[in-house]
């Protein structure tokens, strides 16, 4: 068994997850390896690539199916395949240090109850992907973190943050899970690792449940990438949006509804957004699993006006207030209706993107003159900004809280 195990599901992106699988084999460390859940509906790219032009033994590619696989079931029958004592998801945009698994041995001896590892991510828009002005991320800060559960499910759980979706922090999605968490996680919550079509809260609801013990690092250790295919891309424009939540919803089918029927606010039509759809997922495993769910609607409908605050333009605005206003009538029998006050549309210039520098802890870097062109090559200029790894990983500088 090794130490870390990364899972890489991937469908129709081969060319950016070939520079992935290239980015995490220059490190040279032996104790990680990496699976590859291709779904692609051309099964020759990557297995050409993994026969031809790719040899290293602690990659290993998992080939389509017979059919295609939703986001979840692909993500599903990567876990058995995994031999590490941790586990981390990316997507097949993105990067991971596979040092982290020294971070991980680090917190073990420190907290021997640890079972979920969180860090701070950074941020990169692959140069498919700057069609408008662009900010890339780089935390500054290196601290740990000792997480209180009744905080995280408050944030989770109950949305009190009322921010446009709740942070959660911790989870297999960039970050770190201990196998055997997984494996508890599956006997108690509906027999397999990920129910939810959203499965990176359908996670980090249950870690978060779950966990014995939950530390954060500040420092970053992971790249989240945006390519011009990405989901995540698509929040730049309401049509690509809309399609490809059609077909989020319609590959999910025979797996949980990614849209509750208690909860009537739509993920479907032009007015789709992150806060709704988040919010579908942590009211089904409140809902499902029994957990409290008191402040919720009031606290929802706080993160809804903020989700319409941030509207591009009048239109966008008036599409998603009239939306969430439909919802919050039929939501039970329109109890919060009250709850959602939007205010009124400001007119003016919105200046997005277009300013760098540090906020916090945080640097915002423009990307249009980078010169990185993949978020393995974003990572290493971003490590120029952070505490090295080695001193991180030493435990001269971490405190609890």
């Amino acid at each position: 068994m090794t130490d870390l195990t990364i899972c890489l599901p991937t469908r129709n992106r081969q060319r950016y997850c070939i520079e992935t699988i290239r980015a995490l084999a220059e490190c040279e460390t032996r104790d990680f390896d990496v699976i590859v859940a291709d779904n692609s509906d051309d099964p020759t790219v990557l297995a050409d690539f993994f026969a031809h032009d790719f040899q290293d033994e602690r990659f290993r590619l998992l080939p389509p199916g017979d059919r295609v696989y939703s986001m979840v079931d692909n993500w599903d029958r990567a876990m058995p395949e995994a031999t590490g004592r941790w586990i981390v998801f990316i997507g097949d945009d993105d990067y991971v240090d596979p040092r982290v698994a020294l971070l991980l041995k680090r917190y073990e001896r420190l907290y021997p109850d640890v079972e979920a590892v969180g860090w701070n991510r950074m941020n990169f828009n692959w140069p498919d992907n700057r069609h408008s002005a662009t900010l890339a991320t780089v935390p500054c800060s290196f601290q740990t973190l000792v997480a209180r559960k009744s905080v995280l499910q408050d944030r989770l759980f109950r949305w009190t943050e009322q921010a446009n979706r709740p942070s959660a922090g911790f989870g297999i999605y960039h970050g770190a899970v201990k196998r055997s968490l997984m494996e508890r996680i599956k006997r108690k919550f509906g027999g397999r690792y990920f129910e939810h079509p959203n499965v990176d809260y359908d996670n980090s609801c249950k870690v978060i449940a779950e966990a014995k013990t939950l530390v954060h690092c500040q420092r970053g250790f992971s790249v989240l990438g945006a390519c011009n295919a990405s989901n995540s891309a698509a929040t730049q424009n309401r049509d690509i949006r809309v399609e490809r939540t059609r077909v989020f919803v319609a590959e999910a089918t025979g797996n949980v509804p990614p849209q509750h029927p208690d909860f009537p606010f739509s993920i479907s039509d032009e007015s789709v957004s992150i806060c709704v759809s988040v919010a579908h997922t942590t009211f089904w495993f409140c809902t499902t699993y029994g957990f409290d769910l008191a402040g919720f609607p009031e606290n929802f409908a706080q993160s809804a006006m903020k989700e319409c605050a941030r509207a591009r333009d009048r239109e966008e605005y008036d599409i998603k207030v009239a939306a969430f206003r439909r919802g919050f009538a039929e939501w039970e029998g329109g109890k919060w209706a009250r709850a959602f006050d939007p205010a009124p549309y400001a007119a003016g210039e919105r200046i997005v993107n277009q300013t760098s520098g540090v906020i916090g802890d945080i640097l915002y870097i423009r990307e249009h003159k980078l010169k990185v062109e993949t978020p393995g090559e974003f990572y290493r200029f971003g490590e120029h900004a952070m505490l090295p790894v080695d001193l991180v990983v030493s435990g001269a500088r971490t405190f609890a809280r």
